[in-house]
């Protein structure tokens, strides 16, 4: 059984305050319930901490709770040490751990900005590349795109480490939409991928982001490239 969740679950995170700043979000734990195809086969639960050192770290950890994905025994653990930098976040080290009956999967990112270097190991091979201004973890992303709605940004446009190279996600805002989620209903903005195709591009469609709740993602949906479809949806937030 092969289950693509865990892009999507780490690209979650959330705020304690709609009144934001870089400096003023605060450490949470928060839990999100993962369908595929409407029905429920896992919970993610994602923390951020503040290091204390100038880096924070933001770590999901996705396990299969019925169906398929508990026989599997699925189990995924995504981290990103990062610091913030002009209101975003800056990839410094990108962690990725999928174990399970049928697939086991890692790769390993660290981003060297004083020789300007990525080096990503995976599959037992090794990739390097340049850096780039303002580059993000491909778990970063959605942080970004929330601090960009808070600072009422007109475009969102990034640049993503993935596997062996740099790749540009850019988003579009969407119309503000009620979503009933199992924490509750929410007025909430949605963010959509735009653009052509790339790697990374079946991994995440849609993003809604609540600002009652200070920018949280409430729910984000894929669509494999199979035609699955994988929804988180926000159970609770600490």
């Amino acid at each position: 059984m092969t289950m693509k969740i865990p892009f999507v679950a780490a690209l979650l995170f959330a705020f304690a305050a709609p009144s934001f700043a870089a400096d003023a979000i605060k450490p949470f734990r928060a839990e999100y319930a993962t369908l595929r195809n409407g029905d429920e086969v896992g919970r993610t639960t994602l923390e951020l901490a503040d290091n204390g050192d100038g880096s924070w770290t933001l770590c999901s950890e996705t396990r299969g709770t019925s169906g398929l994905a508990r026989l599997a025994g699925i189990h995924i653990v995504e981290t990103s040490r990062f610091r913030w930098k002009d209101g975003r976040p800056e990839a410094l080290a990108y962690d990725y751990k999928q174990e399970g009956t049928f697939k086991q999967r890692t790769r390993h990112a660290a981003f060297d900005w004083q020789a300007g270097s990525v080096s990503v190991s995976e599959g037992g091979k090794d990739y390097h590349y340049a850096t780039v201004p303002g580059l993000i973890d491909r778990q970063s992303v959605t942080l970004a795109l929330a601090s960009d709605l808070v600072h009422g940004a007109g475009t969102f446009e990034y640049p993503v480490a993935v596997k062996d190279r740099v790749e540009t996600m850019r988003y579009v805002r969407g119309a503000v939409e009620s979503r009933k989620v199992p924490a509750g209903e929410y007025r909430a903005q949605l963010m959509q991928r735009d653009g052509e195709p790339g790697e990374d591009r079946k991994r995440v469609a849609r993003s809604w982001f609540a600002e009652s709740l200070g920018w949280l993602p409430v729910e984000i949906e894929q669509t494999e490239k199979k035609g699955d479809t994988v929804t988180l949806r926000l159970v609770a937030v600490r």
